[in-house]
């Protein structure tokens, strides 16, 4: 693996750590839950986190479109619309496809990235 440059490791730590908080967050809940009333907390702790891996990810296309093109495999796109679906969209989020993509597409997000980051090996 080459080195990274540090700026877009930055980037992909930010990326990674609130990814990892996200799963880590509702491992142990329930979609009902979540969903529920009473799970407005945690729509807002996993909004927050979504929102930082989607301007992290905004950061990485726009400023690094080379390191992009090479790592197809990061849905750093994705990343980006999900954050201006949470934050643009806020009235009308849907919080089910938020939690298929905290219990499902996130997880895929990290692997991906994990490996180019240095301390995650």
């Amino acid at each position: 693996m080459s080195e990274l440059d540090p700026r877009i490791q930055v980037l992909l730590e930010d990326v990674y750590t609130s990814a990892v908080r996200i799963v880590e967050y509702v491992q142990n809940k329930t979609l009902e839950g979540f969903i529920d009333k009473a799970g407005i907390d945690a729509q807002d702790i996993v909004a927050r986190r979504l929102t930082i891996v989607g301007e992290a990810s905004a950061a990485l296309l726009r400023k690094y479109p080379e390191f992009c093109e090479q790592h197809p495999a990061i849905p750093l796109q994705e990343a980006r619309a999900m954050r201006n679906a949470v934050v643009h969209d806020y009235n009308r989020v849907n919080w089910q496809i938020v939690w298929k993509t905290a219990r499902e597409e996130l997880p895929k997000l990290i692997d991906a990235i994990k490996p180019l980051l240095p301390a995650k090996q």
